[in-house]
């Protein structure tokens, strides 16, 4: 019986340097990032290339969580042996903020299914976690009114340590944005080890022109990648922070700063 085939994916949540991470990424050799896909996100809405969609969303049959996630599948296994015939590198960057910041309740996250719960039935995974100083995402969560069902401060921190626990249980490297914005090269240079592509260092000239969604940073349309000072951070949040064990533990582990 043969292996199971290796998939790339990353796992990134708002506000946290996914989409110019994944821009670079997909300037690398022969690589093509499919960016920010779920298989319990199916929306109505004008597609026209797409009559499965359509089929399921304008139907009852959408609501078959089943047939649904089995055609999301299917999918993937198309476009991964599409891409492996053109030889193309596939990594597949999820909408991790379904899964962590759109449950109510964070008893429930893990109970909900997501890209990885699908994909690892036909694949091995290949995966990476990038993560931020908690306090300057969160920060840019509600400036950009994005904080979505997270409570507090502090509930978004056990919602971001939840997601570490889970992808450090499956063996997933972990990198943070801050390291990639002060030594792009460096960085990319290991996520590409991990992921099994080939780094190029001239990626920097193709990368902004890369088009990917989720563009809603500060540095769009940047064609360089730099260290922008944090947004300012509110006394209410701050004062949030300083109560925040899951802060605190995250800051120790990834060696951030508590204020």
């Amino acid at each position: 019986m043969s292996e199971k085939p290796y998939i790339r994916t990353i796992h990134v949540l708002s506000c946290s340097g996914g989409t110019v991470i994944s821009k670079c990424l997909s300037a690398m050799e022969k690589t093509i990032v499919i960016s920010e896909i779920h298989p319990d996100r199916l929306r109505m809405g004008f597609n026209p290339f797409d009559p499965v969609s359509l089929l399921l969303t304008q139907t009852k049959l959408g609501q078959n969580a089943t047939l649904r996630r089995n055609f999301f599948l299917k999918r993937i296994k198309e476009i991964y042996e599409i891409s492996k015939l053109n030889n193309f590198n596939l990594i597949l960057r999820d909408h991790t903020h379904t899964d962590y910041l759109e449950n109510k309740d964070i008893e429930q996250i893990n109970s909900k299914i997501s890209l990885i719960d699908v994909v690892r039935k036909d694949f091995r995974l290949l995966p990476l976690l990038i993560i931020r100083n908690p306090l300057h995402a969160y920060q840019s969560l509600l400036n950009n009114n994005m904080r979505q069902s997270t409570s507090s401060f502090n509930d978004y921190c056990n919602r971001v340590m939840l997601m570490i626990n889970t992808y450090k249980d499956l063996d997933c490297s972990i990198f943070k944005y801050e390291d990639f914005c002060l030594n792009p090269d460096k960085e990319l240079d290991k996520m590409c080890a991990v992921l099994k592509i080939n780094y190029l260092n001239d990626y920097y000239k193709r990368f902004s022109k890369i088009p990917m969604t989720g563009n809603s940073g500060r540095a769009v349309g940047s064609e360089k990648i730099v260290s922008l000072d944090p947004r300012p951070i509110s006394e209410e949040l701050k004062k949030e922070s300083e109560k925040s064990k899951s802060f605190k533990e995250i800051c120790y582990r990834f060696d951030y700063k508590i204020n």
